[in-house]
C-alpha cells in the first residue's frame, strides 16, 4: 500500500494520477483535493452519494491511488487530518469534532432511511407473528451482533415474548440448539464480517427443523441462503465494525408490530414486568 507522509505528497499523487483517471474517478480526485479533511468522516455510500459515481468506482479509485481500498486511503487522510490538530493547523479539535458527529449522524440516518425504504412491510408483519407464535426465540450474534442479539431478546421480553439469548460462555450455541423443538424459533444477528459460528447456527436450526431469522446488510450474504425469513439492514460506518442503529429500529419496529397486533398479551406483560421490578426494588419511584 502507499503511505504518504504528508498533505503535500498525497495532495501530488492524487494530482498526477489524475490527468489518466477515467472521467468519473477524476470528479472523485477533485472532490478529494478540495474536501480533505470531510473525506475521512464519510462512508462509500455518503461520498459516491455526494459526487454522483457508484460505490464501485470509489473503490477503484482508491486502487487507482496504490491502495487495497478506501478503508486505506481513509486511514492516510485520517493521519494528515491528526497532523492538522497536532500542529494547530487552520481546522481547531472543537470544530473537527462537530464535523464528526453531524457526520456520524448523517450516515446513520442513511442507514436508517435505506433499511425502512428496502424492507417489505408485509414481511415484517409476517416475521413479527412468527415471533409471536413461537414457543420460544432464541437470539445470537457474535461481536457488535452479540449485543443486538441481546437487545433483541431483551425488547422481545418486554412484549411478552418468551426470548433469550443464546451464550458462548459455557459451550457452543449448537449444543444448546439441541434442547430446542421445532416450535420454537432462531433469530441470528450476522453483520460483517460474517462469524462462522452464526452461520452454524443457522445451518443447525435447518438441520433441527427450526425456523430461522437473519438480520444481515444483505440479501446476498451467507447468513440469508442458510434462513427461513431474512431481514436485510444497513450498516454502513465510518470505523471498520457495524453501525448498528437501522438494526434498533427495526428490532422496535418488530416488537411494535407485535404489541398492537396482540395488545392484550403485550400490556398483560408489561404489567407483570412492572411488578416484577416493583418488587425486586430496582426501580425509582416517579417524582
Amino acid at each position: 500500500m502507499v503511505t504518504k507522509a504528508s498533505e503535500a505528497d498525497f495532495r501530488e499523487l492524487v494530482a498526477r494520477e489524475a490527468a489518466s483517471l477515467p472521467r468519473q474517478q477524476r470528479s472523485i480526485a477533485e472532490y478529494v483535493l478540495e474536501h480533505l479533511t470531510a473525506v475521512p468522516f464519510l462512508s462509500i455510500p455518503e461520498l459516491a452519494r455526494r459526487i454522483g459515481v457508484s460505490e464501485a468506482t470509489i473503490v477503484r479509485f482508491a486502487q487507482r491511488l496504490g491502495y487495497p481500498g478506501f478503508s486505506e486511503l481513509k486511514m492516510e487522510l485520517v493521519d494528515i487530518l491528526q497532523q492538522h490538530l497536532a500542529q494547530g493547523a487552520e481546522h481547531p479539535q472543537e470544530e473537527v469534532a462537530l464535523d464528526v458527529l453531524a457526520a456520524v449522524a448523517d450516515l446513520e440516518k442513511a442507514n436508517i432511511t435505506r433499511t425502512v425504504d428496502a424492507l417489505d412491510r408485509k414481511v415484517i408483519a409476517g416475521v413479527a407473528e412468527e415471533i409471536f407464535r413461537a414457543d420460544g426465540v432464541f437470539t445470537f450474534g457474535m461481536g457488535v451482533s452479540a449485543h443486538l442479539a441481546e437487545l433483541a431478546a431483551y425488547t422481545l421480553l418486554q412484549v411478552g415474548v418468551r426470548s433469550s439469548c443464546l451464550s458462548t460462555r459455557f459451550s457452543s450455541p449448537r449444543e444448546q440448539l439441541v434442547a430446542l423443538t421445532p416450535g420454537d424459533l432462531v433469530l441470528v444477528f450476522s453483520l460483517p464480517p460474517y462469524s462462522r459460528q452464526g452461520l452454524d447456527v443457522l445451518d443447525e436450526a435447518a438441520t433441527l427443523g427450526i425456523p430461522a431469522v437473519a438480520v444481515t446488510d444483505r440479501i446476498t450474504a451467507p447468513a440469508a441462503r442458510r434462513a427461513t425469513w431474512v431481514l436485510p439492514v444497513k450498516s454502513d460506518n465510518m470505523m471498520f465494525t457495524n453501525a448498528v442503529a437501522a438494526v434498533t429500529v427495526l428490532l422496535n419496529a418488530l416488537a411494535t408490530e407485535i404489541a398492537t397486533s396482540h395488545r392484550e398479551e403485550s400490556i398483560a406483560a408489561l404489567s407483570r414486568i412492572n411488578r416484577a421490578l416493583a418488587e425486586d426494588d430496582d426501580v425509582l419511584p416517579p417524582d
